[in-house]
C-alpha cells in the first residue's frame, strides 16, 4: 500500500524538463544510440518500437538525486557561494545547440585560479568559472574515476556553456555524495575537450536525423549488455538483430566477398586475442588470489590499489527433471506452463584458407 503511494507520488511530481523530444540531452547522448533513438520517437506511429512488457520504469535513484539536489546540494552551494551560483534551482537554464541539450546543475563563478588546487589543478582559467554537476551514489559503488558517462555529459555540457553564454569554464567538477552518508564522496575534474564535444554534436544530429532505428548500431548489446538491462526495448531490439534475411539466389560480387572476408578475418583475430587475454586474466586472478591465500588475507590496500575477496552465495535453481518427474506422478501436465522465447541467430565464422 505504501508502496503504491510512494510510486504515485514520484512520478506525479517527476521533473519536467523542457521538451527534450527535439534534441538528445547530455545525459542521453552516451547512451545506446539505437535506444535513444526509440525513446524519442515514441509518438511517432511510423518510427516507435514497444516498450518490454515486464519492463518496470524505476524512478527511486533519479528521485533520490533530484531531492538531494534541489533540497541540500543547492542550498548548501547557494549558501556558500551567493550570487557566484549561476544556473542553480529556481534558475537552472536547458541549453540547446542544434540537436544537442543540456541542463547543468550550476555554474560558479569569480573564484580563485587555484580553486581545485586540492584535486592538482593549480589553474582553471582565466575566466575564473567552474561547471558543477552534482550525483548521488550507491554506496557500494566504487569512486576510483569519475564514470565515462558523466565525463562525456560534462563535456557536453562545458561545450554548450561555452557556446551560448558569456561564461569560457574551462573545467567541471563532478561531486559524487555517497547516498547513504551524505558526508562521505569524491570530487572529480574534467578539463574541457573541443574534439569530444564536437564529436558529442554530431552524435546527436546521427540519432536525431535517422529515419530508422536500424540506421543506429546496437551500442549497448555492443559492449556488453550491461545497459540493456535498463533498456525498455531489449525485445524489437533484438527481432532486429536476429532478423536473417532469405538467401538470395544471385551471386554477390566479388568486391562484396572480398569486404566480408576482410571482417570476417578480424572477427576472427579479435576472438582469438580476446581467448589470450582472457586466459591471461585468469592467471594473474588465480595468482592474485593464491597469495592472498598465503598470507592469510582477504583485503589489501595500499600503493594505489585496493583488493578485496569474497565469497558470494550460489544462486537459486531448480531441478527441472526433478519437477517434471514430480509433475508427472502427480498427473500435472507442465506442457500448459511452457513458453517459447523470441527467435535468435548464430554467426558462424570458419577460415577456409590461409590469407595470401
Amino acid at each position: 500500500m505504501i508502496a503504491e503511494a510512494l510510486a504515485s507520488y514520484a512520478n506525479a511530481t517527476a521533473r519536467v524538463f523542457e521538451d527534450r523530444a527535439q534534441s538528445v540531452g547530455a545525459s542521453e547522448v552516451g547512451q545506446c544510440g539505437r535506444q535513444v533513438f526509440w525513446l524519442k520517437n515514441e509518438d511517432d506511429p511510423a518510427h516507435s518500437a514497444p516498450r518490454d512488457s515486464d519492463y518496470e520504469d524505476t524512478w527511486g535513484a533519479r528521485t533520490r538525486g533530484s531531492i538531494f539536489e534541489t533540497h541540500f546540494w543547492e542550498p548548501a552551494l547557494r549558501q556558500r557561494f551567493g550570487d557566484n551560483l549561476l544556473y542553480a534551482g529556481a534558475n537552472q537554464r536547458t541549453l540547446t545547440s542544434e540537436f544537442l541539450s543540456a541542463t547543468p546543475d550550476g555554474l560558479l563563478i569569480e573564484l580563485p585560479r587555484d580553486a581545485l588546487a586540492s584535486l592538482g589543478i593549480t589553474d582553471i582559467g582565466s575566466d575564473h568559472s567552474l561547471l558543477v554537476e552534482c550525483k548521488t551514489a550507491d554506496p557500494r559503488a566504487a569512486f576510483d574515476a569519475v564514470k565515462p558517462e558523466h565525463a562525456f555529459q560534462a563535456q557536453c555540457q562545458l561545450g554548450l556553456v561555452r557556446e551560448l553564454t558569456k561564461h569560457r569554464p574551462d573545467y567541471a567538477l563532478i561531486s559524487y555524495s555517497d547516498a547513504s552518508f551524505w558526508n562521505e564522496g569524491r570530487e572529480f575534474a574534467v578539463k574541457f575537450n573541443e574534439a569530444v564535444f564536437i564529436n558529442a554534436k554530431a552524435r546527436a544530429r546521427r540519432i536525431m536525423t535517422a529515419t530508422a532505428a536500424e540506421e543506429l548500431p546496437p551500442e549497448g548489446w555492443i559492449a556488453g549488455g550491461r545497459e540493456c538491462r535498463y533498456c525498455p526495448f531489449t525485445r524489437a531490439c533484438g527481432r532486429q538483430r536476429h532478423a536473417v534475411p532469405g538467401q538470395t539466389d544471385s551471386k554477390p560480387d566479388p568486391q562484396f566477398i572480398a569486404e566480408i572476408a576482410d571482417l570476417a578475418r578480424a572477427a576472427k583475430q579479435q576472438e582469438s586475442e580476446s581467448d589470450a587475454a582472457n586466459t591471461k586474466l585468469r592467471q594473474l586472478q588465480h595468482e592474485i588470489r593464491e597469495r592472498l591465500r598465503s598470507h592469510g588475507l582477504r583485503r589489501i590496500e595500499g600503493d594505489g590499489v585496493a583488493v578485496t575477496w569474497g565469497s558470494v552465495k550460489g544462486r537459486q535453481s531448480f531441478d527441472m527433471k526433478g519437477i517434471r518427474q514430480a509433475a508427472a506422478a502427480a498427473g500435472i501436465d507442465l506442457t500448459r506452463f511452457e513458453t517459447v522465447g523470441d527467435p535468435t541467430d548464430r554467426l558462424v565464422i570458419r577460415l577456409t584458407a590461409t590469407t595470401p
